[in-house]
């Protein structure tokens, strides 16, 4: 209890970066992108560089622990890890007003989210894994560096021309980080330390997609998404691996094969 009141207060207090403010005498605040459980992102202007970047601003929830500061300096260090076109480059990192921030690249483009829900964007279901398999590489490129996502979701992709990227590595954690284990009794699949976290992320990703293309009838009831869903025996036995309702995938390269006899 006193743990969410203690957020509801910070909430309250959280201010901004309001559009034309300069931060750090460097980045012009063009609007404000989002915000997620670690930080507020904004598309700024550098004056320096002469570009549009992405500032993400730690939360003041985080600020106030000792532990949200350590995993937003957690964040940025993965980032700079990465060298893959299908993530965002990281630029500089540096504090305004007291509040830690670092810049990454803005990818031109919308994510999922906006396309099916904003755009009405349908994907059939040979499009639907082909934009996963292109999603798996990125995954395996993660975990050939002992990094588990932990938070793959339609939000966090952006289709940038024929590209596909994924962003925000607030949750991203090492393999063998102890920190992240352990911490409570009920199983989050999605927040586990290891590659079925990320699988089980792709199959609701999957999921979101079919479901572009599925018209909901009026006072029916509802059924689950194997009945729903018109899709071949591959697409189900896959999307039911991922999720774990049938003998999970262990690796990368497992799911790679079974996509590839759809598309």
């Amino acid at each position: 209890m006193f743990k969410r009141m203690t957020l509801f207060a910070a909430n309250l207090m959280e201010s901004r970066f309001q559009q034309g403010e300069i931060v750090a005498k460097r980045y012009e605040i063009m609007n404000h992108l989002g915000t997620g459980s670690y930080g507020n992102s904004y598309l700024v202007y550098d004056q320096v560089s002469k570009q549009k970047k992405v500032l993400k601003a730690l939360r003041i929830h985080k600020r106030i622990t000792e532990s949200g500061k350590r995993e937003f300096e957690c964040e940025k260090e993965l980032l700079q890890s990465i060298t893959h076109p299908g993530f965002p480059r990281f630029f500089e990192d540096g504090s305004y007003r007291n509040i830690p921030f670092y810049t990454m690249e803005y990818i031109e483009g919308k994510n999922f989210e906006q396309l099916i829900f904003q755009d009405g964007q349908k994907y059939s279901e040979i499009q639907a894994f082909t934009i996963a398999n292109q999603l798996l590489e990125h995954i395996n490129y993660l975990h050939e560096q002992q990094l588990i996502h932990r938070d793959i979701r339609i939000p966090n992709v952006i289709a940038s021309g024929s590209e596909i990227v994924l962003i925000d590595l607030g949750l991203a954690r090492k393999r063998n980080d102890a920190n992240s284990k352990g911490r409570t009794r009920v199983r989050h699949l999605r927040k586990e330390v290891n590659p079925q976290a990320d699988f089980y992320g792709l199959g609701h990703f999957l999921l979101f997609l079919l479901y572009s293309n599925f018209s909901f009838p009026d006072k029916k009831k509802e059924r689950s998404w194997e009945e729903e869903l018109e899709i071949s025996y591959q697409a189900k036995y896959i999307i039911s691996r991922l999720l774990q309702i049938e003998d999970c995938y262990e690796n990368c390269a497992q799911v790679k094969s079974d996509i590839l006899k759809i598309i």
